[in-house]
């Protein structure tokens, strides 16, 4: 089966589009929330006490510190806000998923509400996504 959210996925900056890959979308998303605009460090090496693993978890971190350190040193990299973008992979991923889970599920995978799941799904959201996509 094809993914509908390639495309859009491609609209992303490319270090977006590595975290996506690492990480995963909602670990990305809630990355981009919390330090989109500004440069974040990317440690050698995670631990369970920075703050980033608090936010994705240590398993995550530690794939971004594997694949953005360089020489056991860390890295200091600015982060690209993308926001419209993200959102509108968001959305179709949202609206891809809820073939096989529940807006319940959803929600709390994406930490939305149960109603915005179900607002994305019925398609309130596809021209937005579409015309976020074009602003890019």
């Amino acid at each position: 089966m094809m993914d509908k959210t390639a495309p859009a996925e491609e609209l992303l900056p490319p270090l977006l589009q590595q975290f996506v890959r690492l990480i995963g979308l909602p670990a990305t998303l809630r990355f981009v929330e919390q330090y989109g605009g500004v440069r974040v460090y990317i440690p050698a090496e995670a631990t369970a006490e920075h703050p980033f693993a608090e936010l994705i978890g240590l398993d995550n971190l530690r794939a971004l510190c594997a694949e953005f350190s360089q020489d056991g040193h860390g890295l200091r990299y600015p982060m690209p806000k993308a926001t419209a973008a993200l959102t509108a992979v968001r959305n179709a991923r949202i609206r891809e998923e809820y073939k096989h889970r529940t807006a319940r599920e959803l929600a709390l995978i994406y930490r939305l509400t149960e109603r915005s799941v179900e607002r994305i799904v019925a398609g309130a959201d596809q021209a937005s996504d579409l015309q976020a996509q074009l602003d890019l």
